[in-house]
């Protein structure tokens, strides 16, 4: 019964990847591509900052962790929850600014 509920699941994935995108397309101008870039670029060093630590924690707490050894439950408190908060708090924090 298994691998009919894989071949369910692959196939779903698939019609998901081919046709969400269809949906959610707007025009095709490429207007849309230079307004990502300049958005980007217009980050101030505070967000960048906070995505590199929110890449480099969960890395720096799992070598020293080490959840495959049994420590996942410390793991999940000290390097993930500390990132989910932190942008908790900006996420809330943009919020009351509008």
């Amino acid at each position: 019964m298994t691998g009919i509920q894989e071949i369910i699941t692959i196939g779903f994935l698939i019609v998901c990847i081919f046709f969400i995108p269809r949906l959610f397309r707007g025009s095709k101008s490429t207007s849309g591509y230079h307004k990502n870039i300049k958005s980007i670029s217009k980050m101030s060093g505070k967000f960048r900052l906070g995505i590199v630590i929110s890449v480099i924690l969960p890395f720096i707490s799992a070598f020293v962790l080490k959840p495959w050894e049994g420590n996942l439950i410390v793991f999940m408190f000290f390097g993930i929850m500390p990132v989910a908060v932190g942008w908790a708090g900006v996420w809330v924090g943009a919020g009351f600014k509008k």
